[in-house]
C-alpha cells in the first residue's frame, strides 16, 4: 500500500483513496457533505473528525482539485448506476406493478399472508405461531 501525505499528514492514500489518516473515511465521503452545503459544525459532528482532520480534507482537495473532482464524478455515476441495477431487480422480483400505491401493497400482502396461514391450518401444521 502506497502512503501519500499532505504536509500536516492527515490525508493518507490507501487502495480506497485518499483517507483521513486512522481511519477508514475517505475525503469523497466527506465531499459528499461539502457539496451538499453542510456547516464545518454538522460535518464535523456527523463524520465524527476534528476540525483539523477537515482542515486536511479541505487542503487536499484544493491542491488535487482536478483529479478529486473527476473521481468524484466517477464514484457519483457507478452508485448511481448500482442504485439502478439494484432498482431494476428489486421491480423484477417485485410480484407486484411499480406504479402500484403503497396502500394497495400492503393490502394484498396482508391477503397473502392470511391465505398462506389457512393453508398451514387446514393442512394440519400448527406449529406457526
Amino acid at each position: 500500500m502506497s502512503v501519500t501525505t499532505t504536509t500536516n499528514e492527515l490525508i493518507v492514500e490507501t487502495p480506497r483513496g485518499p483517507s483521513i489518516a486512522g481511519t477508514r473515511i475517505t475525503i469523497y465521503s466527506v465531499m459528499d457533505f461539502i457539496k451538499d452545503n453542510w456547516s464545518r459544525d454538522s460535518i464535523l459532528q456527523v463524520m465524527t473528525i476534528t476540525a483539523e482532520q477537515l482542515d486536511a480534507v479541505y487542503e487536499y482537495v484544493a491542491q488535487h482539485k482536478a483529479e478529486v473532482e473527476q473521481e468524484y464524478e466517477r464514484i457519483l455515476r457507478r452508485e448511481a448506476e448500482a442504485r439502478a441495477e439494484a432498482e431494476k431487480i428489486r421491480r423484477e422480483r417485485s410480484p407486484f406493478p411499480p406504479d402500484l400505491p403503497w396502500a394497495e401493497k400492503r393490502r394484498l400482502m396482508r391477503q397473502k399472508i392470511a391465505a398462506m396461514k389457512a393453508t398451514q391450518t387446514t393442512n394440519g401444521n400448527h406449529d406457526t405461531p
